[in-house]
């Protein structure tokens, strides 16, 4: 599905991600891992075309996708729920799901993946008319989910989904990704709750000052005691 080589990222002399190479194959859940400043969101970002590679190529769905821009991305299957959620606030929930969907044209469709998301939170229903500047932290990051899931992606990357959110509402987004995986959809998710992710995850990298340090199955990093506990902050199986 994804096949990214030799990708680096520089901010000026700052080199955010170091010649990283990661595999995500279709229908899998990949979590990308690490302590902060790692370079996991430079690296999400150069994948879907938000900040430039200053090296490295990028196959997605078979074809070469390394100089492509964002919007062609998004039209070849590719979607992207970034941190901080930036949704449109003046908008409201039905205005910013159907934003999701602007590459779309079949209408009929685009209405029943709204209803579709709107059963499966049922709180942006009750809230589908309000300005989503309105809702909650974790109503938020439940809209801009489904918002990236309007395109109707084959490949889904989340940039820190639980990150800023009560407990109740973290295993609440757990719980839908699990029901994404469940779908077939093809995950890859930057993640700092590293032991929540693995406990669905088939795949994990984890990154530190901008170099994989790690490449395996989430049960090979679980039992990985020294990277757990020097990367994670956890302590392995």
């Amino acid at each position: 599905m994804l096949k990214a080589s030799s990708i680096s990222v520089n901010y000026g002399p700052i080199k955010a991600v170091r010649n990283v190479n990661i595999e995500v194959e279709k229908g899998d859940v990949v979590a990308l891992l690490g302590p902060n400043g790692a370079g996991k969101s430079s690296l999400l970002s150069s994948l879907i075309g938000l900040v430039p590679k200053n090296s490295g190529n990028v196959i997605f769905d078979n074809q070469e996708a390394g100089r492509a821009s964002t919007e062609d991305l998004i039209r070849r299957g590719m979607s992207v729920t970034p941190e901080g959620r930036r949704i449109f606030g003046d908008l409201t929930v039905g205005e910013n799901l159907r934003l999701g969907a602007a590459i779309r044209k079949d209408n009929d469709g685009i209405a029943e993946d709204i209803e579709k998301f709107l059963d499966l939170f049922p709180i942006l229903r009750k809230r589908f008319n309000s300005a989503a500047r309105y809702l909650s932290g974790g109503e938020q990051q439940m809209l801009a989910i489904s918002r990236s899931l309007m395109s109707r992606p084959k490949l889904l990357m989340l940039d820190e989904p639980s990150l800023g959110l009560a407990p109740r509402i973290v295993d609440q987004i757990f719980e839908f990704l699990v029901t994404l995986r469940q779908w077939g959809l093809t995950l890859l998710i930057v993640e700092q709750n590293a032991s929540e992710v693995l406990e669905f995850a088939d795949r994990a990298y984890v990154l530190s000052t901008g170099s994989i340090v790690f490449s395996g199955t989430a049960n090979e990093l679980k039992k990985s005691g020294g990277v757990m506990e020097m990367y994670l902050g956890l302590e392995g199986h």
